[in-house]
């Protein structure tokens, strides 16, 4: 699956990236890839493809965000994961972009207690049966970034609401597109 959405990543930003303005007077498309990293409960790394509507405050994204527990009190096993690819919608005002929509959910999480391995030196290991999900979210973004034509940074603060496993945080974003 992972798989797949990387594939599907690629071919939409080799097929963005190709587009051309040939009209003189109109205003140009503009799109983007940005890739964030950052933090809520859950560490985040979030991939997202976007392009804005012609002569309209709108816009697409099209993102994945791959989601892992990397601050526990104790060593547990499995680490709970979250795998968030979605379609948003949005209005862009200035330099904030608000989107929200839909996304397919997946990921691990932990189960019931099965046993704690003792480790002379370390505090030991906290065994959990390691349960599988998958659900559909409502994923929404706030972004705000700044940019030259070409390259832009920014902060996003992201979100998804799901029966599995909800989660919110705030991302550093660079981005990498046509953005005049």
């Amino acid at each position: 699956m992972t798989k797949r959405v990387l594939i599907f990543f690629l071919i939409i930003t080799v097929s963005g990236l190709t587009t051309k303005v040939t009209a003189q007077g109109k205003t140009p498309e503009k799109y983007w890839l940005s890739v964030g990293a950052g933090s809520g409960k859950l560490a985040n790394l979030t991939v997202a493809l976007a392009y804005e509507l012609r002569n309209k405050p709108t816009l697409l994204t099209a993102r994945y965000a791959y989601n892992m527990e990397i601050f526990t009190d104790q060593d547990v096993s499995p680490l709970n994961t979250v795998n968030d690819a979605g379609l948003l919608y949005g209005y862009k005002a200035g330099k904030f972009r608000f989107s929200a929509g839909l996304s397919y959910v997946f990921g691990t999480s932990r189960g019931k207690f099965l046993q704690q391995v003792e480790d002379p030196l370390m505090y030991g290991e906290f065994k959990h049966e390691r349960r599988l999900y998958k659900t559909v979210g409502i994923p929404a973004e706030i972004r705000f970034l700044t940019s030259t034509r070409d390259l832009g940074i920014g902060v996003t603060a992201y979100g998804n609401l799901n029966r599995e496993r909800s989660h919110v945080g705030l991302n550093l974003s660079f981005y990498l597109g046509n953005f005049r």
